[in-house]
């Protein structure tokens, strides 16, 4: 079954997209992460330059992570056991330790734990840390396991370069995800304790996720089973509910965005583009490809409801193993999207797809609340999350 919404007018200008020839396709923005994510990287020619420009933005952080993986294996020498840091950034800002040891925070001894009392720091630096296996790769960074020297407490270290920041006229944003994402505290939002700078680089100090994101989960098992989805979908939830209850939009939420902590809870992380308005109206085009709300590729207005409409997206995309309007060229995801265009596979039951279809609504106004999906049948499903999957 195809679900659209047939007595919403779509746009005119952005129908003429795709009826008119003489019309161009919106542009890629620079502020939309198109790296593919379940569709293989297109090899032949691009069909158009609008397609060579989203291809060259989707391949930084690719090249970056090649460029890093190189530099490793050629200086990890013969000794394949040891935890190799995969960064020349890091290697040569830090001098850092080649590996961090499992560290039991709750049950240090008590006089470490006096002598961190003690111990009063202004702010850090990147001597009070020993740095680690790297955890994963950004647009603009790279996120590291690290080992603050003092308490001994492992964190994650999110290492971004100024020049680029600056030269995608995104620093603006980092300093607004830094003010919002360190005043944040709930259970299922990964924790940011800090951060510090020197010359180059910006350094976020945050919560160590030790079982790697959601995405990786999801690859590994193909799809979730529905209590389990359910399960993982409420957590999320609840996640937003507070940060709505407080003013804050996420606008980028999708499985690589979502941590797992060695309790195997969910963490919302990245809010690179979060912002804290308690009447939004706001219009810049930002997230991820397959989870723009139409509002958004419309250049319309939008408020917290982005949020609701990426819940839906990633509640499709845990129950089926890809988001529901992927395509392999970005303006055949637009076009979807706005026609809101997809089907169920007949293993989605009935309640779960209820709860897609109320997050994935054209209009604004019958696109459900946060609460009302907070307080969905579907979500009393749910079970504690385990290895299991579909």
């Amino acid at each position: 079954m195809t679900l659209s919404n047939e007595s919403e007018p779509v746009s005119p200008n952005i129908t003429s997209i795709w009826t008119n020839t003489d019309s161009p396709p919106p542009p890629p923005s620079a502020y939309v992460d198109y790296t593919p994510r379940h569709v293989p990287l297109d090899t032949s020619p691009p069909a158009s330059p609008f397609s060579q420009h989203t291809n060259e933005i989707s391949s930084l952080p690719q090249k970056r992570a090649r460029y890093y993986q190189q530099l490793a294996q050629h200086s990890a020498g013969h000794d394949k056991k040891s935890n190799y840091m995969d960064s020349p950034i890091v290697r040569r800002t830090l001098g850092v330790n080649t590996f961090v040891a499992s560290m039991d925070v709750d049950n240090m001894s008590r006089s470490n734990l006096e002598k961190q009392k003690q111990y009063r720091k202004k702010q850090w630096e990147t001597h009070d840390f020993d740095v680690g296996k790297h955890l994963g790769s950004g647009k603009f960074g790279n996120v590291y396991m690290a080992r603050e020297k003092w308490s001994r407490k492992v964190v994650a270290l999110k290492i971004l370069t100024k020049k680029e920041l600056l030269d995608a006229n995104v620093a603006k944003f980092l300093k607004r995800e830094v003010e919002i994402h360190a005043h944040l505290r709930h259970p299922h939002i990964l924790r940011m304790y800090g951060y510090f700078q020197d010359n180059k680089h910006i350094y976020l100090v945050l919560d160590c996720a030790s079982h790697g994101s959601l995405y990786q989960q999801l690859e590994q098992h193909g799809r979730f089973t529905e209590p389990l989805a359910s399960e993982f979908i409420y957590q999320m939830t609840d996640a937003v509910s507070y940060l709505h209850n407080l003013g804050v939009i996420h606008r980028d939420i999708k499985p690589e965005n979502i941590l797992v902590d060695k309790n195997d809870r969910l963490k919302l992380s990245d809010f690179g583009w979060a912002v804290h308005d308690r009447r939004p109206r706001r219009k810049t085009f930002c997230g991820t490809l397959d989870y723009l709300p139409p509002e958004m590729i419309e250049n319309r207005t939008h408020n917290a409801k982005v949020d609701v409409w990426a819940l839906g997206v990633l509640a499709y995309e845990l129950l089926v193993g890809h988001p529901p309007f992927e395509h392999a060229e970005y303006v055949d995801t637009y076009h979807h999207i706005v026609k809101v265009e997809y089907t169920f596979p007949d293993h989605v039951g009935d309640l779960a797809r209820d709860f897609v279809s109320l997050a994935l609504q054209y209009d604004i106004m019958k696109r459900g609340y946060i609460s009302d999906l907070v307080r969905h049948i579907w979500l009393g499903q749910r079970r504690r999350p385990s290895s299991s999957s579909a």
